[in-house]
């Protein structure tokens, strides 16, 4: 198989990272796509494997050793307690039947189930990118077309997919501090890349460039509050 019908080359995806010029014309939708597959799972890979040894100190899968970690670590306090409001479920109470659960007898290996769980979690790296890139991609073309942008679908998606090559420092994200930085630093550079590919494919100026991109993001929030009002006020119905 050839590879390069399937990945840009790495000189191509370093002149997009770096925002140079021209950088983002010359490859196709598919290529963007293999690239974005390729990244996530190299930028999961690390976070992949401290899932697995945690969930293998565990003795359980990953969900149920992350839900453990988080309940023992609020030391029963909660988000709605603190700001005087209303919450339907006991933190303690969930904290032991998580605690419960990860003693229950299961049919696989601590370490294998640890490491089966922690493998799907890495492979969620890869296709939650290409969720993103598809779905704000689609929010930022409508607002390029309002703002008189011109492009068509395969050329937009085949340059901001070089965005991505930013974000393999979201893959530090578990050490400490250093983590934190550096995929702080690695989302706002990859919020560069696609700002100067979406300018260069559309032909906006990049003032108007930086309004499509960031145009969707409020909107995006906006549709996750309802929606987790929606969760919250559902939960609170049945719990009556």
């Amino acid at each position: 198989m050839n590879w390069q019908k399937w990945l840009p080359s790495p000189q191509q995806i370093s002149n997009a990272a770096q925002l140079r010029g021209n950088a983002y014309t010359n490859s196709t939708m598919r290529q963007t796509m293999g690239m974005i597959l390729l990244l996530g799972l190299l930028a999961g890979f690390l976070p992949f494997v401290l899932n697995w040894i945690r969930a293998a100190q565990a003795d359980t899968v990953l969900p149920l050793a992350q839900a453990v970690q988080a309940t023992s670590t609020t030391g029963g306090g909660f988000l709605g307690e603190r700001l005087g409001m209303l919450w339907p479920v006991n933190p303690l109470a969930v904290a032991e039947f998580y605690q419960t659960l990860t003693g229950l007898e299961q049919p696989l290996p601590g370490w294998m189930a640890a490491g089966l769980s922690a493998f799907g979690e890495w492979l969620n790296w890869p296709l939650g990118w290409l969720s993103v890139w598809i779905v704000y991609g689609v929010l930022v073309m409508v607002a390029n077309k309002l703002l008189g942008g011109q492009a068509t679908l395969h050329r937009f998606f085949a340059a901001t997919g070089y965005a991505a090559a930013p974000l393999l420092l979201t893959g530090l994200s578990p050490i400490p501090c250093l983590g934190a930085l550096a995929s702080l630093g690695g989302v706002g550079w990859a919020l560069a890349v696609y700002i100067r590919a979406n300018a260069e494919v559309t032909g906006l100026a990049l003032p108007r460039s930086v309004a499509a991109v960031l145009l969707p993001i409020p909107v995006v929030g906006l549709l996750l509050l309802l929606g987790a009002g929606i969760l919250f006020g559902l939960s609170a119905l049945l719990m009556l």
